[in-house]
């Protein structure tokens, strides 16, 4: 079985949580802020300490998508509201300083690759 396939089989089995269909209900439905690739992922990386950082239109689900997460990995979440350059900064560098392990950026990004962002994890959430 390839990669992919695992980690699908993976997502579609949180997908069918019941809690989480439950608690993903208070979120607008004409947003996909991908809570169970989220969630996934957060247990994929074993990380413990997640910094959410927000463009600021999406800033008022912030605390619900935390409290989410929180929820189901066990995870503590750290909200990054302050982005002053535009919603596509990715920081990388103040996650990091925090300590975070994942860094989960939402709204649209320039895509820093991945491998750039050494010492921590990312996942991008194209809202």
């Amino acid at each position: 079985m390839s990669r992919a396939l695992k980690i699908r089989k993976q997502i579609d089995s949180i997908i069918d949580d019941e809690v989480l269909v439950a608690d993903m209900k208070i979120l607008p439905s004409n947003y996909n802020f991908e809570i169970p690739k989220t969630i996934w992922k957060i247990r994929d990386t074993k990380s413990t300490l997640v910094a959410l950082q927000f463009p600021e239109g999406l800033l008022m689900y912030s605390c619900l998508i935390a409290d989410i997460l929180s929820k189901h990995t066990g995870c503590e979440t750290i909200i990054m509201g302050d982005v002053t350059y535009g919603a596509c900064c990715v920081d990388d560098y103040t996650a990091r300083s925090l300590g975070c392990n994942l860094l989960v950026h939402y709204g649209h990004s320039c895509l820093v690759p991945i491998q750039d962002t050494a010492g921590i994890q990312m996942l991008y959430i194209f809202c």
